[in-house]
């Protein structure tokens, strides 16, 4: 399995690559990558994404349309309310979280 975290922005997406058995203490087990909201970056982002990617993107006009631009090549895609992410991290204890969180 293949994780992927999607941020997007008005003319490109970061994507933060993970798969199962990456390690949270480990930062050298993500992969960071940038793709161009074009036809280009969307044909070398599309080459990453197999039939056993889940991918989390956030709740916005824009990642709704991301989203629908690769659904259908992926197992699963999860919209992500990042107000409630961001409540739901600062009542985490701090040696819950993520490294770089």
């Amino acid at each position: 399995m293949n994780f992927i975290g999607i941020d997007v922005h008005t003319n490109r997406f970061t994507c933060c690559y993970r798969n199962e058995q990456s390690s949270v203490d480990n930062p050298k087990d993500k992969r960071i990558e940038t793709f161009e909201l074009n036809a280009v970056g969307l044909a070398r982002f599309f080459k990453t994404l197999t039939d056993d990617t889940y991918v989390l993107i956030e709740a916005a006009i824009t990642g709704f349309s991301c989203a629908r631009l690769f659904k259908d090549r992926v197992k699963e895609v999860v919209i992500a309310n990042t107000c409630e992410l961001k409540q739901i991290s600062a009542y985490m204890p701090r040696r819950a979280r993520l490294p770089g969180s």
